[in-house]
């Protein structure tokens, strides 16, 4: 089971001034808003609880505050799409990885403490995932537009892998994903690659399901 997500991370634990620390947290927190549309600064200060340090915000250079609704600049567009990027790989690494089911907490400190290397191999060795365990989309870094390997990826698409092959599937980012759970291909079942041509069938338990390529493009697996 997916734990609930924090909506804003309030930790102060991790390294970095209160000041640093709160643009990161409120900068991301904008970012998950204006992902469903507008973002209203009443709604923001409702959500984050401080207007004296959003109105800084505004000072420095992050955001443009205008007829009541929130921007970002440019600086503050690509620091927070940094911010939130970090937050979602580690978000993956945990649950996918080391397998955590409470794992909100370490996000929010994890997202501090990596460099830009780190955060792109990291990327690199989960396979580019699209989406985080909650549905939301990671924000694509230059690793995933150059889809450099130089760290052998630990999930891959299910196109990668060989005829004979079997793998655990972790994550599946298509729209046919409500579909393909009903029929029984969900995260963590065991299927084995049948054929790829001229469809994908995979073999789960005693069932068999064929499969065109672009769905089978978003089903991630681990061997």
């Amino acid at each position: 089971m997916i734990p609930e997500r924090k909506k804003f991370c309030r930790s102060r634990k991790a390294s970095g001034t209160e000041k640093s620390l709160f643009e990161d947290e409120a900068l991301e927190a904008i970012w998950e808003m204006a992902e469903d549309g507008e973002v209203n600064f009443t709604d923001l200060i409702s959500e984050i609880g401080n207007e004296k340090e959003i109105l800084e915000m505004q000072k420095d250079g992050l955001i443009i505050i205008k007829e009541e609704k929130v921007y970002f600049t440019e600086k503050g567009r690509y620091r927070a799409r940094d911010i939130t990027r970090r937050h979602l790989l580690a978000e993956r690494l945990f649950a996918d990885v080391l397998a955590l089911k409470d794992y909100e907490e370490d996000a929010c400190l994890f997202e501090h403490a990596i460099s830009p290397e780190v955060e792109e191999a990291i990327c690199t060795f989960l396979g580019h995932p699209p989406t985080c365990p909650h549905g939301r989309s990671i924000p694509r870094g230059n690793c995933c537009r150059l889809y450099v390997r130089e760290v052998k990826p630990l999930v891959h698409p299910l196109t990668d892998l060989e005829v004979g092959t079997t793998a655990k599937v972790v994550f599946i980012a298509t729209p046919a994903m409500e579909k393909l759970t009903a029929i029984g291909l969900m995260p963590g079942g065991v299927i084995k690659l049948q054929q790829k041509k001229p469809s994908y069938v995979v073999g789960i338990d005693e069932t068999t399901i064929a499969i065109d390529e672009e769905i089978a493009k978003g089903i991630y697996v681990k061997k």
